[in-house]
């Protein structure tokens, strides 16, 4: 692999020139030496140095994606579509404005810490923590950071919030499901925390502002995967029965209570409703169709991306602390109608 400093001394001019040349920089340079200088570049396999240019300007050019991982999730944090499509866009987007992308997923906080500073990064995004947690991060990295789906950030240095309306998007999909008949609705997650906390909230005031009640019951906990799995399945089939309707925090969660359902004899919608949140594949896939709320995956990785970035390239100016993105209520077939009586 040739350097500058050889390929200039093949073709007879300095290595300035052809750094130019590289650069695209030719103003200064005749048409018949750009051609020589480029016929030698591609014949003795020039390749740029990234590292030492990285050097040279104080950036690594690489950005953290920083998973948190939850319970039942230890094996495989990107299962969820909702993470996978969330990180092939930021890979996307990363790589358009010139960065690299490192990944990493972990429940332990210390070990995460660890790891951090161990990388010459530019700046991170930070998708699935809790407040506390980026704190906790902030004390060993003042790398910008762009925190996806983290809430109660605010009076932290460096950090722009990328989120959604999460609270709004389950209050109209609630609405829609009161509004089908349903009086008994059961809430699915994993947490109670995060957007799983805005998402539950916006449940509660749906269900209240129509006159009923929200007890702490009708919060169903799920368990994605590992051991207990289908232990948790059979006890979420055995409570479906004081409910006409299940409303899960995300997609991949509802199409496995539906399927979960449906292996055990109950039909959906007929014997019971389910509805999801997120709109990706899963919920086109299938059958029935998830009635859900739609958020734009894409549009959550680009802005995350094109804030960090930002924060990098322009440290001195100020930045917006906080963006929020909407929601939409996508209604197919996973609702059914309650008759009165």
């Amino acid at each position: 692999m040739a350097t500058i400093k050889e390929i200039a001394d093949i073709v007879g001019v300095s290595a300035t020139t052809v750094s130019n040349v590289i650069h695209g920089k030719v103003k200064q340079v005749s048409p018949a030496m750009v051609e020589k200088i480029r016929k030698a570049l591609e014949e003795y396999g020039y390749t740029p140095n990234i590292s030492a240019r990285n050097l040279a300007s104080n950036k690594s050019k690489i950005i953290g994606v920083i998973m948190k991982s939850h319970h039942g999730h230890e094996r495989n944090r990107f299962i969820d579509p909702f993470i996978s499509e969330l990180l092939g866009e930021i890979e996307r987007c990363a790589n358009k404005m010139g960065y690299y992308v490192m990944v990493y997923a972990s429940q332990d906080i210390q070990e995460l810490k660890n790891y951090i500073i161990s990388w010459n990064i530019d700046g991170m995004v930070m998708v699935g923590f809790v407040a506390e947690e980026i704190r906790a991060v902030q004390a060993v990295c003042r790398r910008p950071m762009a925190l996806i789906d983290v809430y109660g950030f605010s009076g932290m240095e460096n950090c722009i919030g990328i989120g959604l309306k999460d609270r709004d998007g389950m209050y109209l999909l609630t609405r829609y499901v009161i509004s089908c008949g349903h009086r008994k609705i059961a809430f699915l997650a994993d947490n109670d925390t995060n957007l799983d906390h805005e998402r539950r909230i916006g449940f509660v005031q749906a269900v209240e502002g129509a006159g009923l009640k929200a007890e702490p019951e009708d919060f169903v906990r799920i368990i994605p995967a590992g051991y207990y799995q289908i232990a948790n399945m059979d006890e979420i089939y055995s409570r479906s029965f004081r409910y006409t309707a299940m409303m899960c925090c995300s997609d991949y969660y509802a199409a496995l209570v539906l399927n979960g359902l449906k292996d055990r004899g109950r039909k959906v919608p007929e014997d019971i409703s389910v509805t999801g949140f997120d709109d990706n594949y899963l919920a086109r896939f299938v059958r029935p169709a998830l009635t859900t709320v739609r958020q734009d995956m894409g549009q959550k990785g680009r802005a995350a991306v094109e804030s960090l970035c930002a924060m990098v390239e322009t440290p001195g100016e100020k930045h917006s602390r906080n963006i929020v993105l909407p929601t939409e209520l996508v209604v197919r077939d996973s609702v059914g109608m309650i008759e009165k009586k």
